[in-house]
């Protein structure tokens, strides 16, 4: 198998409104699949600092 083989996949739900803006903004960049893999690179290589909201809506940002 190629060393650059992709053989695992991610799944998200978002809000349509959410798909849509994500969709229209990566255009800019490539594809959407695209700028994930790249989002999750960073975020695997400390590339990419995840700021938490003003108003936490998720369990995500309580780290222990």
């Amino acid at each position: 198998m190629p060393p650059n083989s992709k053989t695992k996949f991610l799944t998200v739900r978002v809000l349509p409104d959410s798909h849509k803006k994500f969709h229209a903004k990566a255009r800019k960049y490539g594809q959407p699949s695209d700028v994930l893999r790249e989002l999750i690179e960073a975020f695997n290589e400390d590339r990419l600092v995840i700021q938490p909201p003003v108003t936490r809506k998720e369990s995500l940002y309580h780290v222990s």
